[in-house]
């Protein structure tokens, strides 16, 4: 992929080097934990990270979450930055499916076939991200799996759902979703391991995790860090 504008690092593409560098894009639903979680890995991590690999994480100026925008969003990001190499360059698309939302789930299944048809990958979680930050730092065979599938609402107020306030209470500062409030003690060597591990009790086929309690962002995550 040529970096138009020599972002992230200004890495330099040469279709003519024998091992040209490979960006991997990310587009995200979330505005502010999702990339967050994913400069974290750039920044605590990018010893382990292959020299070959540059990431990038699409910025978000709004909440338009919908499965359509979030792909939207990363192919205006790509159109306007990047001569996109399919042979080398990954474009991964991050998706909550909500356990509860029925309408979120058949637009997830809208752009399946789309990614599939363009080469994109698509990184889902049931019922949402903060599950797969959840696996980063609990013993997950402890907890009931019907409860953490439905994740309810756990204030009248409907301002933090049952994972969320786990993630608070294991967590030395809490948790939060506001912007620039990523708790990055979640994110180390040793517990993206546990979380890979952990990942794999569930199901991590994206075409059965629409219905499922489960991820597959193991996929991505091994795809930045191909040795861990």
């Amino acid at each position: 992929m040529g970096f138009k504008d020599r972002a992230f690092g200004e890495p330099i593409y040469d279709v003519g080097v024998e091992n040209p560098k490979i960006v991997i894009i990310i587009s995200c639903e979330g505005r502010n934990t999702e990339p967050e979680y994913f400069n974290t890995i750039k920044k605590k991590l990018n010893e382990h990270i292959p020299a070959l690999i540059e990431i990038g994480v699409v910025p978000k100026d709004d909440n338009k979450s919908a499965p359509q925008q979030v792909m939207d969003n990363l192919e205006s990001f790509i159109k306007d930055k990047y001569d996109y190499k399919s042979d080398y360059d990954k474009l991964w698309i991050v998706c909550d499916t909500e356990s509860d939302d029925e309408a979120r789930k058949k637009q997830i299944k809208e752009i399946m076939p789309i990614c599939d048809s363009k080469g994109y990958f698509l990184a889902i979680c049931n019922p949402l991200f903060e599950f797969w930050l959840l696996l980063h730092i609990v013993d997950i065979s402890t907890y009931d799996q019907g409860v953490l599938y439905r994740n309810k609402w756990e204030t009248s107020s409907k301002k933090r759902r049952y994972i969320d306030k786990e993630l608070s209470n294991q967590l030395i500062n809490g948790y939060s979703k506001k912007a620039g409030k990523f708790n990055t003690n979640i994110v180390s060597l040793e517990n993206i391991r546990k979380a890979l591990e952990q990942e794999r009790l569930f199901t991590n086929n994206k075409d059965s995790i629409i219905n499922n309690l489960g991820s597959n962002l193991g996929d991505l995550i091994r795809d930045i860090i191909p040795n861990i």
